[in-house]
């Protein structure tokens, strides 16, 4: 089916909008099978004339225009092709009839901005030209030569010739049945079609006008948005990556990203309310087209039947007459004359019902195509719009993938422990405190400095003739008595040892562990006095004992090299020595009765944590 207009009917769509001349809507007849029709009208009508194939307007004749590689017409490239040449019209136009052997490349407008303009009714006219002009066989002025398509089932029965009802199950095949309708305004009927169509566009184009006042303002905010969003600095003492700083780098490409598609999307749809309405403004045209076209629907096809009607019946009661009598029916009454007139009056009939039979196909096809383009040009507009959502998904989506697997996922911990450890006023939390045992100074290992012995002993009182229990820890030159074993406090003596000389001290069959400390005389400090002391044990006794001899009488080498051999020594093993100055009286002693709890350290009170205050 060809969708020209005649010259005379062509519309002139505004001049500010142009076309793209290959994107033509004609429709392809193969000249095969409009040859094999027009021998076939030959052959049955030898008398009357009909138009060949070759005397068809060249347009009707010329194969489509050229396929691109997907099997679609060649298109120019719009400035929006990214979405409206996602859709394949393949797919989305209804093809045209199954029964044509080449069917017409599919139908889609041009990809331009604009709408049709100048020359679109070369790519959707709907005219009379579309239908076929009646021909001469059509009237009753037609040749009455000898036809060979109406030959009766049952030759000379009068009953094959009898009138079918209209209910017959085989009413295709009867003279009184009609495929079409044989009165009715189908171009209305299509014209309120498309005038739905009209209405459907016009309500989409109101949408896409407030698709397109949302983007504006949507951009307008994404503006503000990304405003605020760089003017937020990061202080200094804040992760520069890696942190919730991170957070605010991804919001701000994303708004970045959000305002580049707000804008486009508001140019594509744009665009695509230009397309629209450009349709729209073409399908009233093309309603008064279709309109123009009822002229080709008014028929006689009624009448014919009529004739018909009595055509058959003249024969059937001719044929009862010569069943009867053979004789009546002579010269004009001959039943065989009477069949050939029958037989052509068929042919006008079916003559003029293909004609308008012929008009509904081309109205079909017709209204097919341009609703086909309809369609595509919705799709395109939700395609379009489809795109500009999945664009806005995909960036979305990205931000979030981005924000919890960074800044969410984060330690919460993350930026304080990047503080806490790039600020000297604020100390480490993962540095240990310190013991004293871990504390080192100069001097601390110095000999002069050691301890050679600590442990607890008993003295005996000057006046008291009793004994105090006390802590006492010998050094290199002293022996230092302290009131607990902690020596938090000062001594409560320090004898100099070299200003001192060991006396006599209990054998090991005594009954006190006893020995004796006197004072030089020559000393300046204690000269002349004596200081007794016992410890619990003889062991421990002579432990302290040959520990105080070594440091008091030997030589300066041999003192040094004794304290780097018993330095740090809590419990160093008693030998037997001598007495020397004297034996020691162990008859008038009470026994040692001095325990660890009589030096223990008093209890310190524990230190009471406060808030630091502000200096």
């Amino acid at each position: 089916m060809d969708p020209q207009l005649h010259p005379a009917s062509r519309h002139t769509p505004p001049q500010s909008t142009s076309i793209n001349p290959d994107r033509s809507s004609r429709a392809f007849i193969d000249p095969h099978l409009e040859q094999q029709h027009h021998q076939q009208l030959q052959r049955n009508h030898p008398g009357s004339s009909y138009p060949s194939a070759s005397t068809y307007p060249q347009q009707y004749l010329q194969p489509p225009p050229p396929l691109d590689s997907d099997n679609h017409l060649t298109a120019t490239v719009g400035r929006f092709t990214e979405e409206w040449d996602a859709i394949k019209r393949g797919s989305s136009i209804i093809d045209g009839p199954a029964t044509t052997p080449n069917p017409p490349a599919d139908m889609q407008r041009s990809n331009s901005i604009h709408s049709y303009s100048v020359g679109d009714d070369q790519q959707l006219a709907l005219a009379r030209g579309n239908t076929l002009k009646k021909k001469a066989s059509m009237r009753r002025t037609g040749s009455l030569r000898r036809s060979s398509s109406r030959r009766s089932n049952r030759a000379g029965s009068v009953r094959s010739l009898a009138i079918r009802s209209s209910s017959d199950p085989d009413h295709v095949s009867s003279a009184f049945y009609c495929p079409v309708p044989t009165s009715g305004t189908p171009t209305d009927v299509l014209a309120g079609r498309f005038q739905t169509w009209r209405k459907a566009l016009k309500d989409l184009i109101a949408y896409f006008r407030e698709v397109q006042s949302h983007y504006e303002h949507r951009s307008k905010s994404l503006v503000k948005l990304a405003n605020v969003a760089n003017n937020i600095s990061t202080p200094h003492s804040f992760l520069q990556t890696a942190g919730l700083d991170d957070a605010l780098q991804f919001l701000r490409n994303y708004n970045t990203a959000a305002i580049q598609e707000a804008n486009k999307a508001r140019d594509i749809e744009e665009d695509v309310i230009l397309a629209l309405t450009g349709l729209r403004s073409d399908l009233q045209q093309k309603i008064k087209e279709i309109k123009h076209l009822s002229g080709d629907f008014k028929n006689s096809i009624d009448r014919e039947m009529d004739s018909t009607r009595k055509a058959v019946k003249t024969l059937t009661d001719t044929l009862e007459k010569n069943e009867v009598d053979s004789a009546s029916t002579t010269g004009k009454q001959d039943p065989y004359l009477l069949r050939l007139a029958v037989d052509r009056q068929v042919e006008r009939q079916v003559d003029e019902e293909n004609y308008l039979h012929q008009a509904y196909l081309n109205l079909e096809g017709s209204g097919r195509e341009l609703e086909s383009i309809v369609v595509g040009e919705i799709q395109k507009a939700y395609n379009a719009y489809a795109g500009i959502l999945k664009r806005e998904a995909d960036n979305a989506y990205n931000v979030i993938g981005e924000l919890r697997d960074g800044p969410i996922a984060m330690p919460k911990d993350q930026e304080w422990i990047h503080f806490m450890t790039h600020d000297d006023q604020i100390v480490d939390p993962t540095i240990p405190m310190r013991s004293p045992e871990q504390i080192h100074y100069p001097g601390q290992d110095h000999v002069a400095a050691q301890e050679i012995r600590a442990g607890l002993l008993e003295r005996k009182s000057k006046y008291l003739k009793s004994y105090t229990a006390g802590w006492y820890v010998l050094s290199t030159t002293h022996l230092h008595e302290f009131k607990s074993a902690d020596k938090a406090q000062a001594p409560v003596m320090s004898l100099y040892l070299p200003e001192q000389k060991l006396g006599s001290h209990s054998n090991d069959e005594g009954s006190s562990n006893k020995f004796i400390l006197k004072g030089r005389q020559t000393g300046t400090m204690h000269r002349g006095h004596t200081w007794v002391f016992r410890a619990e044990s003889h062991d421990t006794m002579m432990a302290w004992y040959e520990d105080i001899k070594a440091l008091t009488e030997k030589t300066p080498e041999e003192r040094s090299q004794f304290v780097r051999t018993h330095s740090r020594s809590m419990s160093q093993s008693s030998r037997r020595s001598a007495s020397s100055d004297g034996m020691v009286d162990d008859d008038d002693d009470e026994p040692f009765s001095a325990s660890q709890m009589d030096v223990a350290p008093e209890p310190r009170p524990e230190p009471v944590s406060r808030r630091p205050e502000p200096v």
